[in-house]
């Protein structure tokens, strides 16, 4: 098959893409076909094999107003962070929305706590401590722990420095049996969180690996009830295929700097 094969309809693809992204109010099936010139039959399928992808979406069923899926408005939003890397992160937690229909994310580990640098929101949305930029409690969140299950004892101390918030039930606010639990993280290599930030969410995050250290996490979190229809091994086991790719990005030359900071020292 040659490129002039396969042009056209990438081409036709691109173009629906285009007209329905530079529209704020959305098009009908009509009103595409006549903006492109498209017979209707070939209109249909091809916002059809869009809808399919989570390009684009169907906004009123009777009327039938395509307008941007949640899968381009992610693409989107890939090149608006000047940072390369964080660029990269987003690509990764879009990938991982799709896959599993919960809120996703990276959270990196600063010098006095750790906080997300990349966060991809399931569509059904749900009230969640995770958003862009948020810190995330050391003692509590999945995130963080698995980070810190990864530090030498002196930065596990720091982090773990001064009372320990009890935000719900679940918290946990006694030093040590934190620490335990971070010993048991790195054995299992992966942390969870299961209502001690919110009683009714869950979280998974496994340690995004470096020859430097561990300074970058990626996790799920959502409804307890929603995760526990799945095992924990399913949602361990796409994280950690998601680290693997990270783990690979962060490898290459050009990003080594950012990746790993040289002011910190993995246990």
């Amino acid at each position: 098959m040659s490129v002039n094969d396969v042009s056209g309809p990438l081409d036709r693809y691109l173009s629906i893409l285009e007209v329905v992204v530079a529209s704020k109010q959305g098009l009908s099936l009509s009103d595409l076909a006549r903006i492109l010139d498209l017979p209707k039959p070939t209109a249909h399928r091809l916002v059809s094999a869009l809808c399919g992808a989570k390009a684009l979406e169907v906004e009123d069923e009777g009327l039938k107003i395509y307008r941007m899926g949640s899968r381009m408005a992610r693409m989107l939003k890939l090149g608006r962070d000047e940072s390369e890397l964080t660029n990269y992160f987003q690509m990764v937690c879009n990938e991982l929305v799709e896959e599993f229909d919960e809120t996703c994310y990276v959270v990196k580990l600063a010098p006095k706590s750790a906080h997300t640098v990349a966060v991809s929101v399931t569509e059904h949305g749900y009230r969640m401590h995770v958003g862009e930029g948020a810190l995330m409690p050391m003692h509590a969140a999945a995130s963080a722990k698995i980070l810190l299950a990864y530090q030498d004892d002196d930065a596990r101390r720091r982090y773990l420095e001064g009372p320990l918030e009890k935000i719900t039930p679940f918290t946990m606010t006694n030093v040590r049996q934190v620490i335990s639990e971070l010993n048991q993280a790195k054995k299992d290599g992966y942390a969870t969180c299961v209502g001690e930030i919110d009683p009714s969410t869950k979280a998974y995050a496994v340690p995004i690996m470096s020859p430097e250290g561990v300074f970058f996490s990626v996790g799920v979190t959502g409804p307890q009830f929603r995760l526990d229809k799945q095992s924990p091994a399913y949602w361990i086991g796409h994280l950690q295929v998601a680290a693997e790719k990270l783990e690979r990005i962060i490898s290459m030359p050009e990003l080594k700097a950012i990746a790993n900071p040289g002011n910190r020292r993995a246990a």
